[in-house]
């Protein structure tokens, strides 16, 4: 495909290119010779990022300055919002926001409703790096990320890991870094697509991501990673077995329960770009199952918030009952619901489905939706529906984040029938909120290349205003951290509750140097710190 010869050609120029710094005043930078050198240590595979846009501008000023293509350009329109597309190229996010410093203008952005207006690429415009990392070492190896981190190590440079993409609070960007692109890696890179195909292949179930462009050893692991199945089976990292986790100080180290046991509890929910980089997991896997599965659709549901009240408030009546007997899915607040359970054959689970489609046919109509966003969320425990009054003070509270968005959704993924079996899952270090709550409640929302920073600031202003009415209902929970608010307050008992304090100890003992840190991440060093100067100030949220 043409764009990836253009933006590999670009890279390939990196010795020769002149080194542009990004906030240059508060960045550290490396020296054209320490490049160099790291380059010959990896053999030939750092490189310059440019930014997923960049053929389509005719003036940039990118670490690599590049150039105008417009056959690159066309192949980058026609694929703008394809996940697929973009989680190849370096330059990409999937929330294009990480592509920009949202402080300040320096982006390199297309119209994501037309990729092919004009208006967002044409001069006076400029194609800028934003946070987009100045280089990556392509990784294909373990001694990769080795020299990754002795790199970053020696020059003070800001180190962040990035393997599909899907990141929705910016951990794997960031202006001035440089970044271990780890989706080439064909282990730590797999996506789940790769690992359903495999297990159909070999008639084996692995219960995943939703979006088969996301990578299974990544992030949505090292942030619990939950799925449709978690009801029953628990969320991904209930069920790892191992990892081999390359650590900052160099060292690669098998982790599980009985060896480096404190490095793999924190890898199962400590969140990623913290602790170390995983290079393989060894994971259950269950025979292979037919699951029945049901989708109801209903657009009355994006035009009137009465409906949304009724749905709410009939859908959160069944929630217990549901769990119960090994439903899970996904709740479309505007749109309708895909559930499905893995403990019933077709028949019965009709039979026990059947009062949710009397329901959805009688008072809902049909059309699902979907946009680029930022999100907000919040883990809802079982107390909440435990009688109607609280169902009802829940609804309440639920609908301003709700209605006000263009994509709410209600995960009914928490592993609940899982813990009910007596499952230990003390050997995780996700939120203990999962393992009492009933849903996950996300609300988000979207902008575009010309939104203004005030209009950004008052967009996060109201996702973080409305689920503070939700966190009124619900104030022992928390919020599961891969799809929470960027500014989500007192972050450290929302993200892991009880178990920060252990987490913050680990990460002193595995990364002492604190060589790998990221926005809310375990040992954050705040917002203050020169490498998080392109996020808004959480004082103006």
């Amino acid at each position: 495909m043409c764009h990836l010869r253009v933006i590999r050609a670009a890279a390939l120029a990196l010795l020769t290119a002149s080194l542009t710094r990004v906030h240059a005043a508060s960045v550290v930078t490396a020296t054209q010779s320490e490049l160099a050198s790291l380059n010959a240590t990896v053999q030939g595979r750092l490189f310059a990022a440019s930014p997923f846009a960049r053929p389509c501008f005719k003036d940039a000023k990118t670490v690599f300055e590049g150039a105008f293509d417009n056959t690159a350009c066309t192949a980058i329109e026609e694929n703008y919002t394809n996940k697929t597309f973009r989680r190849e190229i370096f330059g990409s996010y999937m929330n294009t926001e990480w592509e920009t410093c949202q402080t300040s203008s320096s982006q390199c952005l297309l119209d994501s409703n037309d990729p092919q207006d004009p208006l967002a690429f044409s001069p006076p415009r400029q194609c800028q790096q934003g946070s987009v990392p100045s280089y990556f070492i392509d990784v294909e190896n373990t001694n990769d990320v080795i020299a990754g981190f002795r790199f970053a190590e020696k020059t003070g440079m800001n180190l962040v890991v990035k393997n599909t993409g899907h990141d929705y609070k910016g951990r794997s960007s960031g202006a001035g870094a440089i970044a271990l692109f780890m989706h080439n890696f064909q282990s730590a890179g797999t996506t789940f697509l790769n690992l359903y195909e495999f297990a159909d292949a070999n008639n084996i179930t692995v219960p995943g991501g939703a979006d088969p462009t996301v990578g299974a050893a990544g992030g949505y692991l090292l942030g619990g990673g939950h799925s449709s199945l978690s009801n029953v089976f628990g969320l991904f990292v209930d069920r790892v077995l191992e990892a081999e986790v390359v650590v900052p100080t160099g060292e690669v180290l098998i982790a599980n329960d009985y060896q480096n046991s404190d490095l793999f509890f924190a890898i199962r929910g400590g969140g990623g770009g913290t602790f170390g980089v995983v290079i393989s997991i060894t994971t259950k896997a269950f025979p292979k199952m037919t699951l029945p599965a049901f989708k109801i659709s209903a657009d009355v549901l994006a035009t009137d918030n009465s409906k949304v009240a009724a749905w709410l408030t009939f859908i959160s009546s069944k929630a217990v009952a549901l769990s119960k007997t090994g439903w899970g899915g996904y709740i479309m607040p505007n749109s309708g619901l895909v559930f499905t359970n893995p403990l019933l054959n077709d028949t019965a689970a009709t039979a026990e489905f059947q009062e949710v489609i009397d329901f959805a046919v009688s008072e809902l109509n049909a059309t699902p939706v979907g946009l680029p966003f930022a999100v907000t969320s919040r883990l809802i425990p079982v107390s909440n529906f435990a009688t109607n009054e609280s169902q009802a003070e829940l609804v309440q509270a639920m609908l301003p984040a709700l209605t006000s968005v263009p994509l709410p959704i209600i995960f009914q993924v928490t592993p609940l029938f899982f813990g009910a079996q007596g499952v230990d899952t003390s050997g995780t270090s996700v939120t203990p909120a999962w393992r009492n709550s009933m849903w996950h409640l996300t609300a988000s929302t979207s902008w575009n290349f010309n939104t203004t920073l005030n209009e950004r600031v008052q967009i996060f202003k109201t996702l973080t205003q409305n689920m503070d009415i939700i966190r009124k209902v619900t104030p022992d929970s928390g919020a599961y951290l891969n799809e929470a608010n960027v500014y989500e307050p007192n972050f450290q008992q929302s993200f892991w509750g009880s178990n920060y304090d252990r987490l913050l100890s680990i990460k002193n003992k595995y990364d002492p140097k604190h060589i790998l840190d990221c926005w809310q991440c375990v040992g954050f060093k705040g917002s203050s710190d020169p490498r998080y100067s392109c996020y808004i100030p959480e004082q103006e949220i």
